[in-house]
């Protein structure tokens, strides 16, 4: 962990994050100025999370095979070649105000992060030690996180110093994706692993029997179901915050900025509270706690009215319930699932989960669309959606269906 191929590969992570995020906001912040405050309603607008999700959902089993197949250095090196590609092409499309340009480099940004996923945590037990690989898990998930935080808040800061002024935000994309590309050039080398499970074309199929097995295994298939949970609310909040803060709020991108990153600090304090609260067991009580508060505080943000502060406060205690609700069920599934399948079910896991979060723009874009739902009622929607699935998880619990603790 001490070498310069691992610090490589974990700045690589950091920018690769930190670009997703940033340049991900950066366009939802533009399509607000550009369709919603404009009057053009929010297909556009809800379109931007679809595009970037949809690549997840097409091509993520042909990734784990590009993975096996070919060296996961050299997979690494190429997305990093072809975001550094799309982010300066994405940067010419922020300069010119091409919006249908945008789109297009959006959903080459979510292809290859799709490729790059898998092979980053793939590649750690190929370049350190095995009793070095849980803390290079968690070195890891902690870049992850300090990324996804520094590109919420940079992307607030930056537009609303930079204005009309958009070759600001393009020139930041691309320093960072020619910066992710010179570090991906000093990862360790590895090679590729030679014997691959065998390319099929419907590799969705594969996804689906995995599914329908883990329905066997009745826990682990609500978990999976709240993991789901949790990140299609994620990609809800990450659309209905913006449009709450500058349409309600009446506070430019770098105050809606700091909201979303005090929501994303909220998570990273519940699930460190929730690990340490939970001793060393897996805690599955905190589950209902967490999912509970996180609807209760969603519906208050209603009536935290013109207060910033109030918002601020609320957002962050969101964000702790949602921690304590994806701790223990994260660690119940990566512990629970059987042995030889784990990784099998931990990639359907994920594969449902994207499919959740591409759901949520579309489910977003009715509401406020079709029903003339505003950013306070999806609040309330979603909230009291929590609440009842926290509910739900006690009637598990009395029922004897789900363990304590494990």
């Amino acid at each position: 962990m001490r070498t310069k191929g691992f610090v490589a590969l974990m700045i690589t992570v950091f920018i690769n994050a930190l670009n997703d995020n940033f340049f991900r906001l950066v366009f939802i912040f533009l399509a607000l100025r550009v369709y919603v405050s404009e009057g053009e309603g929010t297909f556009y607008y809800s379109l931007i999370g679809f595009i970037f999700l949809l690549p997840f959902v097409l091509f993520s089993p042909y990734a784990g095979y590009v993975g096996d197949r070919f060296s996961k250095k050299g997979v690494i090196v190429g997305t990093r070649v072809a975001e550094a590609a799309v982010l300066m092409t994405a940067a010419v499309m922020l300069v010119l105000h091409n919006m249908p340009g945008l789109f297009v480099a959006l959903f080459l940004m979510g292809l290859q992060s799709t490729f790059f996923s898998p092979v980053k945590f793939g590649i750690l037990p190929e370049i350190v030690r095995e009793e070095e690989l849980s803390r290079a898990n968690g070195q890891m998930q902690l870049w992850t996180f300090l990324a996804i935080i520094l590109g919420t808040a940079l992307a607030g800061f930056i537009m609303e110093w930079a204005g009309e002024d958009l070759w600001i935000p393009a020139a930041v994309i691309v320093f960072f994706s020619l910066l992710g590309l010179a570090s991906s050039l000093f990862v360790t080398p590895t090679r590729a692993e030679g014997d691959p499970a065998p390319f099929r074309l419907n590799a969705l199929a594969d996804v689906a029997a995995a599914i329908g097995e883990i329905r066997r295994f009745h826990v682990l298939f609500l978990v999976i179901l709240g993991i789901a949970w949790f990140w299609g609310l994620g990609t809800l909040y990450q659309l209905n915050v913006p449009m709450f803060a500058e349409l309600g709020l009446q506070v430019g991108e770098m105050r809606t900025g700091i909201i979303l990153t005090l929501l994303a600090v909220g998570i990273g304090v519940g699930s460190i509270a929730a690990g340490q609260l939970a001793g060393g067991r897996i805690e599955m009580r905190h589950v209902p706690a967490g999912m509970i508060s996180t609807g209760l505080f969603s519906v208050l943000l209603i009536f935290a009215g013109d207060s910033y502060a109030a918002t601020l406060v609320l957002s962050f205690l969101l964000g702790v319930g949602a921690g304590f609700f994806i701790v223990p069920i994260t660690a119940y599934l990566q512990n629970e699932s059987p042995a030889k399948r784990r990784g099998r079910f931990i990639a359907a896991s994920n594969f449902l989960a994207f499919a959740v979060m591409l759901v949520a723009p579309v489910l977003f874009w009715v509401l406020t669309g079709p029903l003339g739902a505003t950013p306070g009622h999806i609040f309330v929607i979603s909230g009291l959606a929590s609440i009842l699935v926290g509910f739900y998880t006690i009637h598990l619990f009395r029922r004897g269906t789900l363990d304590g603790e494990s």
